[in-house]
């Protein structure tokens, strides 16, 4: 070789290991490496040192080399091989072996590629691939002619076609028909302008049936900017779409009772009612068509009002077959009702076969005193006639009947100025005076007894444990439980008593011209005739007894108002002995004493909040608590709240209880966040009258403010406070109490609603209010291990929370076993003994 080359030759091996970005090695021909450069170095992470005099073949794993089959050169070699660094590491990388003949003597250049870029890229691909597969969401891919090009098995799933089924093809295989093309030329504008678009659509499978699905479409799009593939992501949203029809259809059901009082107040004639009644049955009932029939000569029923919501060419039950069940329900002056799905043959109604699946009602209502007519209702599911929808039905022919004997008097404006003033005066229930016409009555009594030193009595009386009734039997049952002590009440009466549905289960009765004697003589009349007449509702025999308080004018008040405190005393003091008794005001002043030592307690800081944690039923991490009151007298004895709460809310104190304990709790939080303890949830009551008090809530609103400065709780990162609220605290102004609370929500206060599972307007305060958690009841928890209804009641109630997005918490968990039975039904969260007593602040 001639000297000139071999300077070249040297000077371009010194540029290639100055300047590759590759690894350079010079090797002999036994393959030690004699020189290296900088980047071997850094690709292989060890000093120089450790790289000369070593043979490269020892920086190789074992893993088999793959030769590149476009090598060349007779002295040179290419291939792909993995190697190790110093620290352990393995990569891939390309090595190029060529041999150079120097002064006689060949040597090597070896020059090694970090490709580890490449495995990592292969690994990410893939992970989508991966990713693609195993979605529990469907995914769908078309490219830029919207062909579908690939989907996962979760959208074979979803729409039942497999991948072969629906490659090439376009995605309008799976419209439902549901949606028109200006639907479809709106969202597709909207992936064109913004790359996505998201939303609620209705699709169809395979075999035909509809589904809702929420669904996800992107695009994607190449360097320059072309759109080349559609990605669509879609769930199946049924389950969410049944829960909000269920919840709408339990608040349509109160609303139908509303629509028809409004349509008795406001017809002209009898055509006009019928009409309007068909259609508020069957949009506020989801029935398929309604019909009312009146009788004609010689009794037969005639049809004079329809209305149907049949659709798509449904079958609606011949007239023939109205007239029968309407014919039943006269003749037996009672509802007939038949159930779809049982033998629709088997009685006196024949249906077409393709109505074979409706259920049929007919309801009879009067005209005087003679069975007039019936409202006929078909619905298309089976077994569809509830307790509820039953009672609605019951009370919409009740309402039919008074709307014929209105029509029947003199003039339609004086029928209907009637009917205004009784709803205004009478309860629809029970038919007794309202309130308010009680209220009136005493203010005239008490003047006229204030100016002729008459005297006059007030007896209160409450139902026992007309809750668990209500819970037991259901609130159909519970009305006609008030229906049936209204009447023993009407009954009783004198001649120029009065009495009136004071509230839920109280009544009030104003006796005139009666002193304490007599008026006592009369309530325990009242009392044994309530405990000693069986009532038989829905097929079951019941007995209820009452408490009743007394008071007199003008021994045991000089004014309305001490007479309502004293009565509501005696009524208290007969609750406390167990109920079923009659006590007058002044015999028993427990209730005052009880007053007394809050009042006390008030004034001097004993009245002070016992924090009860609640788990997570899953792990069993405190998540948050519940703060109750406690009373702490002089001796240092603890009260509980069962001993003094109630006697607060008669006296009017309840309201103050609330703020202090909302006081301490807002404290307790401040020192919890100074201490870095664990962040947790403070749950707190809120009493109907904490709720009525705009300024109150104002004022605690601006505390959460001033200790949110202070601790960094403020409203960007949320406050750690949730409101507990009934339903009785909301039962006179759900819409006032709403307003009051809504700036403490807007700051971070979330809401509880408590007793879950005790009241009948439950479902109207979720969709009114944005309950974030649901307290069941205690009555229902205790019950889930030994009672499969009401484990249902509680897996529906739980799957309803979930749906909505709320957290389910069980109340009154005493036991292991309950605590397990909860967690199986998807309940979230814990309170009880089991986990923990109430225990004082420090």
């Amino acid at each position: 070789m001639r000297k000139g080359n071999n300077a070249d030759l040297h000077g371009k091996l010194a540029f290639l290991l100055a300047f590759s970005t590759d690894a350079v090695f010079v090797l002999d021909e036994r393959g030690i490496i004699q020189t290296t450069n900088h980047e071997a170095c850094r690709i292989l992470a060890c000093e120089a040192s450790a790289l000369a005099g070593a043979s490269l073949r020892a920086w190789r794993t074992d893993a088999p080399i793959r030769p590149h089959p476009d090598s060349t050169r007779p002295d040179s070699l290419c291939y792909s091989a993995f190697f190790r660094r110093h620290d352990g590491e393995t990569f891939l990388a390309d090595v190029s072996i060529a041999g150079v003949v120097e002064g006689g003597e060949r040597t090597y250049v070896a020059i090694l590629r970090d490709m580890s870029w490449l495995a990592e890229a292969a690994y990410k691909q893939n992970l989508a691939a991966a990713v693609f597969d195993n979605s529990i969401q469907a995914i769908m891919v078309t490219n830029a002619a919207n062909r579908i090009v690939a989907v996962n098995a979760a959208f074979e799933r979803l729409t039942g076609y497999d991948a072969p089924e629906v490659i090439g093809r376009s995605p309008n295989l799976l419209q439902s028909g549901r949606h028109d093309k200006a639907f479809f030329a709106d969202l597709w504008r909207a992936v064109l302008a913004t790359g996505h678009w998201q939303g609620e659509i209705w699709d169809r499978r395979k075999n035909g049936e509809i589904f809702p699905e929420w669904l996800t479409i992107s695009v994607v799009r190449d360097d320059s900017g072309a759109i080349t593939h559609h990605v669509a992501i879609c769930h199946d949203i049924t389950e969410r779409k049944e829960s909000e029809e269920r919840l709408r259809h339990v608040t349509d059901f109160y609303s139908a009772l509303c629509q028809v009082d409004h349509l008795v107040a406001c017809r002209t004639n009898p055509q006009a009612l019928f009409e309007g009644i068909c259609r508020t049955t069957v949009e506020y009932g989801h029935l398929r068509c309604a019909y009312i029939t009146v009788v004609e000569p010689p009794n037969v029923p005639r049809i004079v009002a329809a209305f149907s919501e049949a659709k798509d060419g449904a079958a609606l039950p011949p007239e023939e077959a109205v007239r029968t069940l309407s014919q039943d329900a006269i003749l037996a002056g009672e509802p007939v009702v038949q159930q779809g799905g049982d033998n629709m043959e088997a009685g006196r109604v024949r249906l077409p076969d393709a109505s074979v699946n409706l259920s049929a009602g007919a309801f009879p209502f009067k005209r005087g005193d003679q069975v007039y007519g019936a409202l006929c209702v078909f619905s298309d599911e089976a077994s569809f006639f509830d307790n509820d929808l039953l009672h609605l039905l019951r009370r919409i022919a009740e309402d039919i009947s008074f709307a014929l004997d209105s029509f029947d008097q003199e003039t339609l404006r004086q029928a209907a100025e009637s009917r205004a003033n009784y709803l205004a005066q009478h309860d629809t229930l029970t038919g007794l005076y309202r309130r308010n016409m009680i209220e009136e009555a005493m203010a005239r009594h008490h003047a006229q007894g204030a100016q002729t030193d008459s005297v006059y009595s007030l007896g209160l009386i409450d139902l026992d444990h007309f809750k668990v009734i209500n819970d037991t039997y259901g609130h159909a049952v519970g009305d006609e439980v008030l229906v049936h002590a209204a009447k023993i009440l009407r009954a009783a009466m004198r001649l120029g008593d009065l009495v009136g549905r004071w509230g839920g289960e109280e009544f009030l009765c104003l006796l005139p011209d009666t002193g304490p004697d007599s008026a006592l003589y009369g309530m325990e009349r009242i009392r044994e005739r309530l405990a000693h007449t069986a009532i038989s509702v829905g097929g079951h025999e019941l007995h209820v007894t009452a408490s009743i308080g007394v008071a007199t004018f003008p021994f045991d008040g000089k004014t309305i108002a001490e007479l309502m405190t004293m009565v509501d005393a005696a009524l208290y003091q007969s609750k406390q002995e167990g109920g079923d008794r009659v006590r007058r005001a002044g015999a028993s002043p427990s209730i005052f004493c009880i007053g007394g030592q809050i009042e006390e307690a008030l004034g001097h800081g004993r009245v002070v909040a016992a924090a009860q944690p609640i788990v997570s039923l899953k792990d069993g991490v405190v998540v948050a608590d519940e703060s109750l009151a406690r009373l702490v007298l002089p001796g240092g004895v603890v009260l509980d709240a069962a001993q003094f709460i109630e006697a607060a809310a008669h006296l009017g104190q309840l309201q103050r209880i609330d703020q202090v304990i909302i006081a301490q709790v807002m404290r307790r939080c401040v020192e919890r966040v100074k201490a870095h303890d664990a962040p947790i949830l403070h749950f707190v009551n809120a009493s109907a009258g904490l709720l009525a008090q705009a300024q109150t809530l104002a004022a605690l609103l601006q505390d959460a403010r001033n200790q949110g400065r202070d601790t960094g709780l403020t409203r960007d990162c949320g406050t750690p406070f949730v409101i507990e609220i009934t339903e009785r605290a909301m039962l006179r102004d759900r819409k006032a109490v709403k307003r009051h609370l809504e700036p403490l929500l807007e700051y971070g206060f979330r809401v509880a609603l408590d007793d879950f599972g005790s009241g009948y307007s439950s479902f109207l305060y979720l969709a009114d209010f944005p309950v974030s958690f649901l307290k069941i009841e205690k009555e229902l928890v205790v019950r889930v291990t030994s009672d499969r209804r009401v484990a249902a009641i509680i897996h529906d109630i739980a799957r309803l929370g979930h749906d909505l997005g709320i957290t389910t918490i069980a109340e009154g968990i005493e036991g292991a076993d309950t605590a397990d039975a909860l967690l199986a039904l998807d309940i979230d969260w814990g309170q009880g003994f089991h986990f923990g007593s109430p225990t004082l602040a420090r």
